[in-house]
């Protein structure tokens, strides 16, 4: 007859892991643009828009980097010009028989949509969910908090929008926008609002 197998429990760790996975349950990680102007230019960005003058007949577009995060009324000597083609602009004299352009005069833009945050969370959220089962052995054996369970899944996933972001190429800028920027991708100017995606854990 066989011998019976004895099994010794040194500690019940079970109660632990239950507590921990009831500690996650319901929690809420949001990645994303939080606060501020950079806020308000993520939506414009995710979402697109058309933007209009509202106490003025003309939008007045920079078109030259000696015109970037400048207003028209910063220079004293622009005039108004309009070409062949009834587009119109405001420039200036540069030289003997020379003009240097500085703004394009519009009655609106169109800023079409370029989601990063919805479309680099779609095209991310698996490696995530891989990175949450490699991380879930800890949060049971106890070797991670809650907390820096979730904070590590809102990390994770931020850092990788913001790569998404970076990468994005289209749609693209306008030329005359890339010219003025010096870059060509149409969500990177200073970087700021790409540095600003972050996350937050809610219970």
């Amino acid at each position: 007859m066989a011998k019976g197998v004895k099994i010794k429990t040194v500690k019940n760790k079970i109660p632990e892991m239950v507590k921990a996975l009831e500690a996650i349950n319901g929690r809420k990680i949001e990645v994303g643009v939080f606060d501020g102007e950079n806020a308000w230019l993520a939506g414009i960005h995710e979402y697109g828009c058309e933007i209009r003058p509202k106490n003025a007949k003309y939008l007045t577009v920079p078109v030259s980097p000696k015109a970037k995060g400048k207003k028209a009324g910063d220079f004293n000597d622009l005039y108004f010009i309009e070409d062949k083609d009834g587009d119109k602009f405001l420039a200036r004299d540069k030289g003997k028989n020379e003009i240097e352009i500085l703004f394009w005069l519009t009655d609106y833009v169109k800023i079409p949509e370029r989601s990063f945050l919805r479309t680099g969370f779609d095209k991310n959220i698996d490696s995530v969910n891989k990175t949450v089962d490699k991380m879930m052995k800890s949060l049971l054996n106890g070797n991670l908090s809650e907390d820096e369970f979730c904070n590590i899944i809102g990390q994770t996933l931020s850092s990788k929008i913001k790569t998404y972001a970076r990468d994005l190429s289209s749609p693209a800028n306008a030329r005359v926008t890339t010219e003025v920027k010096g870059s060509s991708n149409p969500l990177v100017d200073t970087g700021q609002m790409i540095r600003s995606i972050t996350w937050r854990v809610e219970d």
